[in-house]
């Protein structure tokens, strides 16, 4: 009878290891591919939507423009929790003439405002990027705190853009001016609008 314990000719193994199958080098090359395609297409997706019509996901780090004279958006005079119509975008403006009843389409939605610096005082313009690095956290804060409903009329809130308006140097120079609106030009705004550019049709703050 044939020995079962025998093995032949090579090296002995140790009691208990396990034999590894290799992988053939065709299907490693394979996987490789596959995979390296995979992450292709993801890519392809996401810079296309950004090429077309400024499109990016709802994202705890906000778009930011700037708003009065020589700003992104000349004229902007919306408050907290006012829909307004307007595409957002270098060139927007946001007049007394742009607000929209929240229940009726429109563009864009003030979601959370805040001054951090007082209007009432002369104080130094502290810069584009420390404005900007304020109105993305600020922004981000409103957005995680509940204060956005998860959906509204149908539309969920990862379908959102959300955008940071903060106050270029001549509004916030000149905070009563008359692009600024009674809120005043050191005010910093929180917007949502559609990702894909179509309107909204119902209030997403949280009152």
């Amino acid at each position: 009878m044939a020995d079962r314990g025998r093995r032949g000719a090579g090296a002995p193994r140790g009691a208990g290891e396990l034999t590894l199958t290799a992988i053939p080098a065709v299907l490693r090359d394979r996987r490789l591919l596959l995979g390296a395609a995979g992450l292709a297409v993801v890519l392809v997706v996401f810079a296309a939507g950004a090429l077309v019509g400024g499109w990016r996901p709802f994202s705890s780090e906000p778009e930011v423009y700037t708003f009065g004279p020589g700003g992104d958006i000349p004229t902007f005079e919306l408050f907290d929790g006012q829909c307004a119509s307007g595409k957002l975008g270098d060139g927007a403006v946001y007049g007394s003439g742009t607000d929209t009843p929240c229940g009726d389409p429109h563009d864009v939605e003030v979601v959370g405002t805040a001054t951090p610096l007082n209007e009432s005082r002369q104080v130094i313009y502290p810069g584009a990027e420390a404005l900007a690095d304020f109105g993305r956290a600020f922004c981000a804060m409103v957005v995680s705190s509940g204060e956005v409903a998860q959906n509204a009329s149908g539309v969920d809130r990862s379908d959102l853009r959300v955008a940071a308006i903060v106050p270029g140097e001549a509004a916030f120079d000149a905070p009563n001016g008359p692009d600024t609106g009674s809120s005043g030009g050191r005010l910093v705004s929180c917007l949502i609008t559609r990702a894909d550019g179509q309107k909204l049709t119902d209030r997403f703050s949280v009152i």
